[in-house]
């Protein structure tokens, strides 16, 4: 809003004279109301007796209010002036003037000013369009301060997890144990990641060679805490690239900001973030990228965003199919389109077939666990899925159409009103990653609270900002308020948010019993090979040998780490297990409320 006197000039409209009658002011708009009203309005808004008479109106609806000063003279003079921070237009209603017909007319306070329903909504008009001008010109900072904010609470909050004995083997005692003994010269070296006991490289497991650009940040501090701290900054920058096309794609201020908090406040983000560490989680940054490039017409930043990608894990250069599918049909660029198509398929090959198999001494273990188990209501074998799918609909909707994955689509697409919907080509986008979730019989892959769901998070986000962009600009500030409101009550009714009705402050509030029992476990030597119950495994996990019991077993390692957590806080199922170690060849050195350590004889 001008200040009084100090309306600037118009660099890309003209003045424009008009009767007064056109603008059809209602005949009781006097000039003694009028300059009560615009004197009371000055006053609240500038703290000054005069007013600069102005309002925001857009090409297609009404978005702010014009306010006519008239002194019973028949025509007004009306200046168009552009603004460029809001992108519409600020038109000035001012009566002649003797002096000059540029100059900004003030109005005297009339002896008796009074306020009116018309006041009231003038003035919260008139103050919502300051509050968008100021958005505007702070909206990087705020995004950026939402991603400081988060990247601050959910460090905190993901390493307290750990510190408190709430963290897992699977994944955080793995990974620790991966990046900590390539640290010491045994690239990638598991004993976990397969179950199968023995010293393995992590890559005749999941294709995820991005680990080697992160250990030099792990090295620094070589802790699993370290782990969550960069997986939280993963996070907390995966906004940016999606504010980005919200910029590209969306009018400045609240339309965009709606989309960060959107983002903060999606369902998978703040569950990924306190469940350890997982790669996927890192694909949400990249993807983000990929999507903002191609919508700008950057093909080789696009490429290297998508490429990146591949490099997180051995199913993301599906994603990549959806990629060059939404090429071919939306940009008719046969090159890249089938490039990017033919190359990510060809990419997804070459991993599960050739890549990890040389690793894993010519076979690919997990995918053929993955696929007789996670996928067996489809096939035993690719071939019998692919027929599944394509020739029997029946099988494939009852498939689908299970009750908790239906559950899973409205906990993501309800927050963002469903607006892939309306992004035309782009849903094909986020087929491929539904297609994984959705045809498994895995019951964590449809599920928000887990990991499998990261990739959605760039891909859901980004196609939303599409479907907006593509709705009629009257209906945008009513959906970005549905945007916004849905996601602050799914984030309440199902998220892990602070505030959220599920949120368990439990989960970091330290137990006495650890504590006491720490000294043991610090007895244990560096170089002894352990076996540890879940969720002691990555307090144990800086060593190269170090199994977890309920999946590898004792794996004749030298101590045993054992804790009733695991058995329901049982104390008679605990000395059973503990007896039951006895008899091959173990005993007990140490116990204390629920834990035992044990040394094999």
């Amino acid at each position: 809003m001008a200040r009084p006197n100090s309306v600037p000039a118009a660099s890309s409209t003209t003045a424009t004279t008009v009767p007064l009658s056109t603008l059809a002011v209602p005949d009781t708009w006097t000039g003694e109301l009028i300059a009560v009203l615009a004197s009371g309005l000055s006053m609240m808004i500038f703290r000054s007796p005069g007013i600069a008479v102005a309002a925001v109106a857009g090409s297609d609806e009404l978005a702010g209010v014009v306010l006519v000063l008239a002194d019973g003279e028949a025509p007004a003079f009306v200046e168009a002036l552009a603004d460029p921070l809001s992108m519409t237009n600020v038109v000035v209603l001012l009566p002649p003037h003797p002096a000059s017909t540029t100059d900004t007319r003030t109005v005297s306070p009339a002896p008796n000013p009074f306020m009116t329903t018309e006041l009231g909504a003038l003035y919260v008009a008139l103050a919502m369009g300051d509050i968008q001008r100021r958005l505007i010109r702070v909206e990087p900072f705020l995004v950026a301060g939402l991603a400081s904010i988060y990247f601050a609470l959910y460090s905190v909050l993901s390493v307290l997890r750990h510190v408190t004995y709430h963290s897992f083997g699977p994944d955080l005692g793995i990974f620790d144990q991966v990046f900590w003994n390539t640290v010491h010269g045994r690239v990638l070296e598991s004993t976990m990641s397969l179950a199968q006991g023995q010293p393995h490289s992590y890559l005749a497991d999941h294709f995820s060679p991005v680990y080697l650009l992160l250990v030099p940040a792990y090295a620094l501090l070589p802790r699993p805490q370290t782990l969550l701290v960069i997986q939280t900054l993963f996070l907390a920058l995966g906004v940016w690239p999606l504010y980005l096309l919200a910029r590209l794609k969306l009018e400045p201020g609240f339309q965009r900001l709606v989309w960060a908090l959107a983002y903060f406040l999606f369902l998978p983000v703040a569950f990924i973030n306190l469940f350890d560490f997982h790669e996927l989680a890192l694909a949400v940054l990249p993807l983000g990228f990929a999507i903002y490039y191609l919508e700008k017409g950057r093909p080789g930043w696009f490429l290297l965003s998508l490429a990146s990608t591949f490099l997180i894990k051995e199913e993301l250069p599906l994603v990549g199919v959806g990629f060059g599918a939404y090429i071919l049909l939306t940009r008719r660029n046969w090159k890249l389109g089938l490039g990017v198509l033919i190359g990510s398929l060809a990419i997804f090959l070459a991993v599960v077939r050739v890549f990890i198999p040389a690793f894993g001494g010519g076979s690919y273990e997990y995918f053929a666990r993955r696929i007789n188990y996670r996928y067996a209501e489809l096939g035993t074998t690719p071939q019998e899925i692919l027929t599944t799918v394509f020739a029997h609909p029946g099988r494939l909707a009852q498939i689908l159409l299970q009750p908790q994955k239906l559950k899973f689509l409205v906990g993501i697409f309800g927050p963002v009103l469903g607006l892939t919907a309306f992004s035309g080509f782009a849903v094909v986008l986020v087929l491929p990653t539904l297609a994984i979730l959705l045809l498994s019989n895995y019951a964590p892959q449809y599920a928000f609270t887990s990991h499998y769901s990261a990739p959605l998070i760039a891909l859901v986000i980004g196609t939303s900002i599409l479907g907006f962009a593509r709705l009629r600009p009257s209906l945008r500030p009513l959906a970005a308020a549905g945007v916004l409101a849905s996601s602050l009550v799914f984030s309440y009714l199902f998220g892990d948010l602070p505030y959220s009705r599920h949120f368990d402050p439990r989960m970091f509030e330290p137990e006495a019993r650890y504590a006491a029992f720490a000294t043991n476990l610090d007895r244990i030597p560096p170089d002894a090979s352990v076996a540890a119950e879940n969720n002691l495994t990555p307090h144990l996990s800086q060593r190269r040998y170090i199994y977890n019991i309920e999946f590898e077993g004792a794996n004749d390692a030298q101590y045993l780490a054992l804790d009733d957590a695991a058995l329901g806080r049982n104390p008679l199922a605990l000395q059973q297990q503990i007896a039951a170690f006895e008899a091959v060849g173990y005993r007990t050195i140490a116990t204390g409320d629920g834990l035992a350590l044990m040394r094999k004889n």
